[in-house]
């Protein structure tokens, strides 16, 4: 994980940032794990916040958000997939509340389609499904079609455990693939 200068992507239209979750954790206790000190900025209308934005080695970007007057964060990422933001900050699984995705629908679809262009990958968010097969040679689907880039990283994961299983990639084709 490699923490990124938050002073070029706030406002930037270089990035797209999806919102995902509440993070219940005050920013005093966060502060810790990004092992550097936040981005002070106004948020207009509200107040001070500190922000923090970091890499993944698998890409993807995350972003953190801490009004002065809350006692919790904002999560952003670059892909609006939970389950792959979720594995990566596993240290505050109890304390991430995810956004209903309904709500958020609207402005989602929006940006996907500011940025299909450059980043086609945003079109194709449940384009791939992660198998495993066991040494006892049956095979079976890992969670639910997802991004290339969350299937990968999950693939890695997995495989850093070191066990006996094989894990692949397919793609999706249509829903009944799924």
């Amino acid at each position: 994980m490699k923490n990124l200068d938050v002073s070029k992507i706030l406002g930037s239209k270089e990035y797209p940032w999806f919102i995902l979750f509440e993070l219940h954790v005050d920013r005093q206790s966060a502060a810790p794990w990004f092992s550097c000190p936040p981005h002070v900025d106004f948020v207009e209308g509200v107040d001070d916040a500190d922000h923090w934005a970091v890499e993944f080695d698998c890409g993807l970007k995350v972003a953190f958000e801490f009004l002065h007057c809350n006692k919790s964060g904002i999560v952003y990422a670059s892909q609006p997939v939970a389950q792959h933001v979720r594995r990566h900050l596993k240290h505050w699984q109890n304390a991430l509340r995810e956004l209903p995705p309904e709500d958020l629908e609207p402005e989602r679809s929006y940006t996907i389609q500011q940025f299909a262009n450059d980043m086609p990958e945003l079109t194709r968010l449940n384009a791939c499904q992660l198998w495993r097969q066991g040494d006892d040679g049956n095979q079976v689907k890992i969670g639910e079609p997802t991004s290339l880039q969350d299937a990968t990283c999950w693939q890695a994961e997995l495989e850093s455990h070191k066990h006996k299983q094989i894990y692949w990639i397919s793609r999706v084709e249509s829903p009944s693939d799924a």
